[in-house]
């Protein structure tokens, strides 16, 4: 087979509001006995970290990725306790079943306690996630410039950088200078009280709070990215999305200041990048497409609750990343949870060599049959001339399914299932 590498991600986890959230069960009767109910449906955030646990189990991932937003408006009590969920439920960290796994984890603006970012220091309003990432034995969170990762495996090859996208949040010199003291008393003696619950979940969801990149963090990113092999595939990660959301979001203050510079910075490498985020709630996959040829990918992740995202790479025998197939794991209404359809993301084109005499001939049989099994495609293979005809036709088949030429049914049930249909 081609050869893949497989990531995790996971988005917003917000676990001291979604450990809460009830069963997936029209529940009208409350006398119903409890044990029977939580055999009947798990509440939705342990059956999601469950699966997790059985994927890692079972699988062999190069990354599981967290997209902020652990706690749950600037709660550090909240924070430190998902972080110990996160490493115990899923064993991750120092000397723990998974200490081997590329574990990374970004900020969110739930995260950030808002006393903390009043203080002068960029830095400061980070201090204490550190801290609970080390104690809890978890790798750091990037704060002013990026982390990076790498997996290899044969000639494939995978870097992420980790991308702080919070350094603006709550951080007062972010609001015009002619009535930011004003402001900043105001929102200091509304935080303060503690006691007005609308107030604090406005300020966090609504205004100011000016998530930004910082400069080292942009810069980092370019130069970091300048030195990897060609062949590389880069997967930047942050918690804030860097384009806009889908439905309209009357808050102006929430989103990324500078999204621009980043969304130009990653489209001018030449090469196809994934970003993965969390942020808005939301599944979409958009793609831009540079005028180069290069797909920039932006993969959101839902809220860790209603599930995550298995995305899958699928790399040529030379090393160069061809497709990207996303796996949703969402609930579905009867409340069961499991895969739903996959989508798959060309990132390949004009970065490998020319179709061969294999994947022309399997490409005039699909036309001209509009559907083909795979033993039959199998058999074009080996009329062309393929040495290895299993491999060769299905290189030609994702090389026609990154092109949009073909369609694959089954994909999921291993290529001996592979239904192919032309697109024209």
């Amino acid at each position: 087979m081609l050869p893949r590498l497989r990531i995790l991600q996971v988005g917003d986890v917000h676990l001291a509001r979604t450990a809460k959230l009830g069963l997936k069960l029209d529940e009208k009767d409350r006398r119903f006995p409890l044990e029977l109910r939580n055999r009947m449906a798990g509440g939705p955030i342990k059956t999601v970290f469950r699966r997790l646990h059985q994927f890692l189990e079972q699988d062999d991932f190069a990354f599981l990725l967290f997209m902020g937003d652990l706690a749950e408006q600037g709660d550090l009590n909240g924070f430190r306790a998902c972080v110990r969920y996160l490493a115990e439920a899923l064993q991750l960290g120092k000397g723990r079943r998974f200490e081997a796994l590329k574990v990374g984890i970004v900020p969110g603006n739930h995260d950030i306690d808002r006393v903390l970012a009043a203080k002068p220091s960029y830095t400061t309003k980070f201090t204490p996630l550190q801290q609970a990432m080390t104690n809890a034995g978890l790798p750091l969170l990037p704060v002013d410039k990026p982390i990076w990762l790498d997996h290899q495996k044969g000639p494939c090859r995978i870097d992420v950088a980790l991308l702080n996208s919070c350094w603006g949040c709550g951080s007062p010199e972010y609001i015009p200078e002619e009535f930011r003291d004003e402001i900043v008393k105001a929102i200091n003696s509304a935080l303060t009280k503690g006691v007005d619950e609308k107030a604090t979940r406005s300020y966090y969801d609504r205004q100011l709070d000016t998530p930004a990149f910082s400069k080292n963090t942009v810069q980092g990113l370019v130069e970091g990215a300048s030195k990897l092999p060609g062949g590389s595939l880069i997967i930047a990660c942050a918690h804030h999305n860097i384009l806009p959301q889908r439905l309209p979001r009357l808050a102006p203050y929430t989103e990324l200041v500078n999204s621009g510079a980043i969304r130009s910075e990653l489209s001018k490498l030449g090469r196809p990048v994934l970003y993965l985020h969390g942020h808005i709630h939301e599944d979409p996959v958009e793609i831009i497409q540079t005028s180069a040829g290069a797909p920039l990918v932006c993969i959101s992740a839902p809220e860790a609750s209603e599930g995550f995202n298995v995305v899958e790479i699928v790399f040529t025998p030379a090393g160069l990343p061809l497709s990207c197939y996303i796996e949703p794991w969402r609930f579905a209404e009867s409340g069961v949870f499991a895969a739903m359809q996959r989508q798959v993301i060309p990132i390949g084109a004009g970065r490998r060599r020319p179709p061969n005499a294999v994947v022309v001939a399997i490409y005039q049989q699909i036309i001209a049959e509009q559907s083909c099994f795979w033993g039959d495609m199998m058999s074009c293979a080996q009329k062309a001339g393929a040495t290895h005809a299993a491999d060769a036709t299905e290189e030609a088949l994702e090389l026609l399914t990154a092109d949009q030429l073909v369609t694959i049914e089954h994909h999921e049930l291993g290529r001996e299932h592979w239904l192919v249909r032309s697109r024209l």
